[in-house]
């Protein structure tokens, strides 16, 4: 047991410190960085704070009044104009940004006109006017029914399959799945990459041979999946890191992103996949590179074997148009596509419990059963230096 920690120890090690590893990890936090720099730079620059002006033929609006629940940094502001005249003169120099004209009859008649010079006002200044026209309309009515009918319904609904949620606060949760989707996955296949070209490299080199001398050939394999393992939740604690400083650095800045929400249960069930996915491909890695005689041969199948794990993003117009799918139900429960097709069906609609279920299930079986036969092909691969595995020879190691 000691032999097995100490190679894990070693794995886990020499992985981190590599130049590759490093800028690997270090590249996604600080396009992060760079990315939420940019978008508060963009959000700050583009800003027209200048006010809008508006002409009321109605008398319906009263330029001084605002909501008492608004506690808003940068209350939205408003300049009345008696005529067009001045408040069109008003625009021309440069003084609001634009002028709606209410007519007489407003609200029975709602063709309100807009005036600008260049570029028409931004989705907020629409929606901030909206909102100052609302407010005026509610005026006489006492606070609590104001704020009422101003918020307008909040519509949940609510999925009897899964008993998961959706609602228009949430919209932006629905992104996160896919960006977690990069991650996950991307650490995944790194994590096998590596362990490919470690045990391809030493069955290469001719180090193996000398190791099982004083190793068993399970302790070498596991001692290096586990090192390698650690090594890849390294880089995705990295990335979570990173990605939780920039929500709470950009929130304040970006409105959008102060309506995210932890999505604890999509993240519970892709821990529950991520283990056996990777144990899955790291076993297959380890077949390859028991059976190939040089790195290079291992890394052309690998790139194969990759496409299988890639389906799912392959037919994406699919999941779109119809998450549950036939199809995508098969990549649900199928190993190699199951845990990226439950991740990008998980922000998309539901995915029904005895799906996720069986899928594990079948995820679980599948990498027991290439753990055996990876350690069965390694063990009668691993002298054959310089030479590849034939598929009798495998078969007849996998017969015993």
């Amino acid at each position: 047991m000691r032999n097995f920690w100490l190679i894990a120890r070693h794995e886990y090690h020499n992985t981190v410190v590599q130049r590759s590893f490093v800028i690997m990890t270090a590249a996604i936090p600080l396009g992060l960085i760079a990315l939420v720099a940019l978008g508060i730079l963009v959000e700050g620059m583009g800003k027209d704070r200048r006010p809008v002006g508006y002409v009321d033929h109605s008398n319906t609006l009263d330029a001084n009044r605002h909501a008492p629940w608004d506690d808003a940094p940068e209350p939205f502001q408003v300049v009345a104009f008696a005529d067009e005249r001045t408040g069109r003169n008003a625009l021309e120099a440069g003084e609001i940004q634009a002028l709606f004209v209410l007519p007489a009859d407003y609200p029975q008649t709602l063709d309100t006109e807009l005036y600008y010079l260049e570029d028409p006002p931004s989705g907020e200044v629409w929606r901030d006017f909206d909102d100052y026209v609302r407010l005026n309309l509610l005026a006489g009515m006492p606070d609590q029914r104001q704020q009422r009918l101003f918020e307008g319904p909040d519509i949940v609904v609510r999925d009897v399959a899964s008993n998961r949620e959706f609602s228009k606060s949430g919209m932006v949760n629905v992104v996160l799945p896919f960006v977690a989707t990069f991650f996950l996955f991307f650490s995944t296949m790194v994590g096998a990459g590596y362990m490919l070209e470690v045990v391809a490299g030493e069955k290469e080199n001719r180090t193996i041979e000398v190791m099982v001398t004083t190793v068993t050939p399970g302790q070498l394999i596991g001692g290096k999946m586990l090192g390698l393992l650690a090594a890849a939740l390294t880089q995705l604690g990295v990335y979570l890191l990173a990605i939780v400083v920039g929500l709470l650095v950009a929130a304040p800045y970006l409105p959008e992103l102060q309506e995210v929400v932890v999505p604890w249960g999509y993240l519970a069930v892709m821990a529950l996949f991520f283990l056996p996915t990777y144990a899955l491909v790291s076993a297959l890695m380890v077949a390859i590179a028991g059976a190939v005689g040089e790195v290079q041969q291992g890394q052309q199948l690998a790139g194969l074997l990759y496409f299988f794990f890639m389906l799912p993003i392959l037919l994406t117009p699919i999941l779109f148009e119809n998450p549950g799918h036939p199809l995508m139900v098969f990549f649900t429960l199928f190993p190699t596509t199951s845990f990226l097709t439950i991740s990008l069906r998980w922000g998309l609609g539901t995915v029904p419990l005895w799906q996720v279920g069986l899928g594990w299930a079948c995820l679980l079986a599948a990498a027991g059963f290439m753990a055996w036969a990876a350690a069965r092909v390694f063990r009668a691969g691993m002298l054959h230096y310089g030479q590849p595995l034939s598929v009798k020879a495998a078969m007849a190691a996998l017969r015993g």
